[in-house]
């Protein structure tokens, strides 16, 4: 699937476990769980695959294309590749998990 426009779902629910194995690329790609602490930023970047993030713990302000959502626990992000976005974690941090599709 080549993602054609930056969304969010919210309310996907899910636990690690599970979230990994339907995240997990078909074809050629990867997965990683990463974790925020309180009020760590990323700038604003791109990537040159496309990306879908999975929160599992806590919440982050993540900013694409100039708006700004707060995604929480079992709130997923698309992301076409080359998509401007910025994040940042809210005051309990957030643990997420990165699906990075490779074509």
């Amino acid at each position: 699937m080549e993602l054609k426009k930056a969304f969010i779902k919210k309310g996907i629910g899910g636990g690690l476990e599970e979230v990994i194995h339907e995240l997990l690329p078909k074809h050629t790609g990867y997965v990683e769980v990463q974790h925020d602490v309180a009020g760590q930023e990323h700038p604003s970047h791109t990537h040159p695959t496309d990306e879908i993030l999975h929160i599992i713990k806590g919440s982050i302000y993540f900013t694409v294309e100039g708006e700004t959502t707060q995604c929480e626990a079992g709130d997923r992000i698309y992301l076409p590749k080359h998509t401007k976005h910025a994040s940042k974690a809210d005051v309990n941090g957030c643990t997420y998990v990165i699906s990075i599709l490779k074509f």
